[in-house]
């Protein structure tokens, strides 16, 4: 586990724990499931919070390949199309480009949080989970992200 990983037990959001059931159901009895086993029907309040991202290679590179309307807001972009070394992440993006990247080559799921400050001067907590999946059951060729936000007034607190 890094650092800034979460345990399943310390998540608090019930969208993030909605999003990994639904993964671990589809994933069976194989290490994870494809992409191609979801059906967006089957879970409507987690798309507007959904990422998709193509795990590109064969030097690992991740792209953007769906944002959720809830994604879009909260960040005032579409990411959609680009790649994720291209964002601007600010002062996290060290840590988030690492989860997604731990994610992709671990081929397991991630648990993380962080804050980030929208230009209307609220704070946002974020709690996240990062899920891979393979077509072949083996390459991660895409992660499925299901993001939560929290509005606050007050910063985070400094990590220590």
């Amino acid at each position: 586990m890094i650092a800034s990983e979460k345990r399943l037990e310390d998540v608090r959001s019930p969208l993030v724990r909605e999003a990994y059931r639904l993964w671990e159901g589809k994933r069976g009895d194989r290490r994870m499931p494809a992409r191609a086993d979801f059906d967006p029907v089957e879970m409507p309040k987690l798309l507007s919070s959904m990422i998709l991202v193509d795990v590109e290679r064969p030097e690992i590179r991740l792209k953007v390949r769906l944002a959720g309307t809830k994604i879009v807001d909260m960040f005032g972009s579409d990411y959609t199309g680009m790649y994720m070394d291209e964002i601007d992440f600010g002062d996290v993006r060290s840590k988030v480009l690492g989860e997604y990247m731990l994610c992709a080559t671990e081929k397991r799921p991630l648990f993380s949080d962080h804050s980030f400050r929208k230009i209307n001067d609220y704070y946002h907590s974020i709690e996240r989970v990062l899920l891979p999946l393979s077509n072949d059951g083996d390459t991660v060729n895409m992660l499925m992200a299901v993001l939560d936000f929290e509005r606050t007034r007050e910063p985070p607190p400094e990590d220590g």
